[in-house]
């Protein structure tokens, strides 16, 4: 009998490992330092706490925004503190420091950097219920073989996995991409393997229907570089 899929490669490990949210995408490692405010009122004192609306937010349903400090170090400068890291970020949120909460103070927009330790979680498309068909959803548990626990923006629920295109309601799609840049739908997967089915990536700009593989093709897997007609690259983030 095939082996399940390790616990690893679902969005809700990231929850134990870094005690936020349970989404797959990376978090806030370290935010550079600020220069070239105006209108600073914050001279003595601090930290001060970065609003939330001043923070984006996360590319991934169920993210956390980080918690930021501020700390002035001169009229014009400071320092930003990582209190709490966030999760669900695919790229760096945009942070907006002000000199002071007063109307025309100066702004600053330090660089954000993100962690690359967090485990990345398979990614799926989903409609969950009536909703519509979403391409960014977190896999947060295998139920059966072909069938998961999934969370979009529209929700959460079991799904079942198909290779078509078109969701209906509680349905769900994993794709495959080969060294080539090509796509296919999984079909099955295991902790080794999956069963490809080629697709084109309707939902992912140019690439084309994959060739490496025949339908019913089983190939190893990974989330790292796919190698020619050996294995295939998992969507996930």
């Amino acid at each position: 009998m095939a082996r399940s899929l390790n616990k690893k490669y679902f969005a809700n490990t990231n929850y134990a490992t870094f005690g936020t949210a349970d989404v797959g995408g990376e978090s806030v490692a370290s935010v550079a330092a600020v220069t070239g405010l105006s209108g600073m009122t914050y001279l003595t004192g601090g930290p001060y706490t970065i609003l939330a609306s001043d923070i984006t937010a996360p590319q991934i349903t169920g993210g956390e925004k980080p918690v930021l400090t501020f700390q002035p170090t001169s009229a014009t400068a400071g320092t930003v503190t990582v209190v709490s890291a966030g999760s669900g970020y695919t790229s760096a949120p945009t942070v907006t420091v002000r000199g002071s909460l007063a109307a025309g103070s100066g702004t600053a927009t330090p660089t954000p950097t993100l962690t690359s330790t967090r485990v990345n979680g398979l990614k799926c498309e989903a409609q969950i219920g009536a909703g519509s068909e979403v391409t960014t959803g977190d896999v947060i548990k295998q139920v059966a073989g072909r069938r998961y626990k999934v969370q979009t923006s529209d929700g959460t629920a079991v799904c079942n996995l198909v290779t078509t295109e078109a969701k209906d309601a509680n349905q769900m799609s994993i794709k495959a991409t080969d060294s080539d840049g090509n796509t296919y739908f999984v079909a099955k997967l295991t902790a080794r393997l999956a069963v490809l089915v080629p697709a084109a990536n309707v939902h992912g700009g140019t690439t084309t229907i994959g060739s490496q593989f025949a339908s019913g093709t089983t190939a190893k897997w990974t989330f790292g570089a796919a190698v020619a007609g050996t294995t295939v690259t998992i969507d996930n983030q």
